[in-house]
């Protein structure tokens, strides 16, 4: 049996939790979020006390999971920063959206959602929300247009010390 689907989640006292038979809604101090249920999911309440109950071990588990960070998500919020390192690489937050100068012919811009907050420091950008997919999704979104070189050390979009990491591969090299 799955350790998760075993998993109690406790409420904090700062978080609300409406149940319904199709959703749940969390709201706290970082936000609101829902999350609408597999039709075989049972949510039981008890206090400040939560659990998920269904016949299907794997989507209990999964549930359990959603239901802990959609929870986590409202009362604290998720936070991932991004480190542009290359040389003439910039980054600037212009009408709600970035604006990124990464060794293209042409600039990128990508349109911040509204659930997130981004924050600029020199080459590193800071995405708040209250929503863990959503935060990570875009985070990844900006990361694509400009991966991690694996020939070259600082050239890139990396994750913040996602550096460490990573493995340099050898160029090619000439026979003789």
């Amino acid at each position: 049996m799955s350790r998760l689907a075993k998993r109690v989640i406790t409420i904090p006292p700062t978080v609300e939790i409406s149940l319904s038979s199709q959703k749940v809604l969390v709201r706290g101090p970082a936000g609101k979020n829902e999350l609408l249920l597999h039709p075989e999911i049972e949510v039981i309440r008890e206090a400040e006390k939560i659990w998920v109950k269904s016949p299907n071990l794997a989507l209990t588990g999964t549930f359990n999971s959603l239901i802990y960070n959609l929870i986590w998500g409202v009362d604290k919020g998720y936070r991932m920063s991004l480190e542009v390192k290359g040389v003439g690489y910039k980054v600037s937050l212009r009408n709600g959206e970035l604006e990124l100068s990464v060794g293209k012919s042409h600039l990128d811009y990508v349109s911040i959602p509204c659930e997130l907050q981004v924050e600029l420091k020199s080459n590193r950008i800071i995405i708040t929300g209250s929503d863990k997919q959503r935060v990570f999704e875009f985070a990844n979104h900006i990361r694509v247009l400009r991966p991690p070189s694996i020939y070259k050390k600082n050239k890139g979009i990396y994750f913040l010390g996602e550096e460490k990491n990573l493995k340099l591969r050898s160029g090619k090299t000439l026979r003789k």
